[in-house]
C-alpha cells in the first residue's frame, strides 16, 4: 500500500515501489520473482549472519562505546559496524570469541597473557601492551562476556602500563564459560 505525504509517495502501488534514496524520490518496478537460493552454502551464511547479529545485540553495551567514533566516521550505527568487523568470526564450531572485535581505533590493543577466575568470582587478567602503543599511558576497558547467559560486564578502566586487572563477576555467572 502506498502512502501519500504531501507530494511524496512511499510504499507499493501495484507493481511499482516508491521510496527515497539519499533524500531523493526513487521509483522502481517490483521484480517478478526474487532469487532465494536454499543451497547449503546460503543457509550457512544466513546462520552465521543471524548468530553475529544476536551477538551484536548481546554486546551492545560494549560496542556502543568501542565502535562509536568509527561508526560516526563511517556514517553507520555501531550494530552495523560490529557485524561488518566480525562477519568472519562464525564457523562450524560456533563463534570464535577471541577474534571478536568490540572496539576500533588507532591505538593498538593489549595482548592477554593469562586469565583466570577464582572461587570468589574475581577475574584476574595479566596483559602486555603492544610495542606499537608508543608507551602511551592511556586507559582501556576489560570486557568480560558470558555466552551462555548472553551478558557482558565492563571492568573499571585500567592503564595499559599496569599489566594486570581484576574484576568481580555477577554471582549467576559462576560455573559458566567466560570470554575476555
Amino acid at each position: 500500500m502506498a502512502i501519500y505525504r504531501g507530494s511524496k509517495r512511499i510504499g507499493k502501488l501495484g507493481d511499482v515501489i516508491y521510496s527515497s534514496w539519499h533524500g531523493r524520490p526513487y521509483v522502481r518496478k517490483r521484480p517478478a520473482t526474487v532469487a532465494n537460493p536454499q543451497t547449503e552454502a546460503q543457509q550457512s551464511h544466513r546462520n552465521a549472519f543471524a548468530e553475529i547479529s544476536r551477538l551484536s545485540s548481546a554486546m551492545k553495551e560494549a560496542h556502543s562505546v568501542g565502535l562509536h567514533w568509527h561508526a560516526v566516521r563511517k556514517k553507520l550505527n555501531t550494530h552495523s559496524v560490529f557485524k561488518s568487523l566480525n562477519k568472519d568470526c562464525y564457523g562450524s564450531d560456533g563463534i570464535d570469541y577471541p577474534r571478536i572485535r568490540i572496539s576500533h581505533g588507532s591505538v593498538t590493543g593489549v595482548h592477554i597473557e593469562s586469565a583466570d577466575v577464582n572461587a570468589q568470582g574475581i577475574v584476574g587478567v595479566k596483559f602486555t601492551a603492544s610495542p606499537l602503543s608508543d608507551g602511551r599511558n592511556d586507559e582501556f576497558y576489560l570486557y568480560v562476556f558470558c555466552p551462555d547467559l548472553r551478558e557482558g560486564h565492563f571492568a573499571l578502566p585500567v592503564k595499559r602500563s599496569v599489566g594486570e586487572v581484576s574484576a568481580s563477576i555477577p554471582d549467576e555467572w559462576k560455573g559458566h564459560l567466560l570470554h575476555l
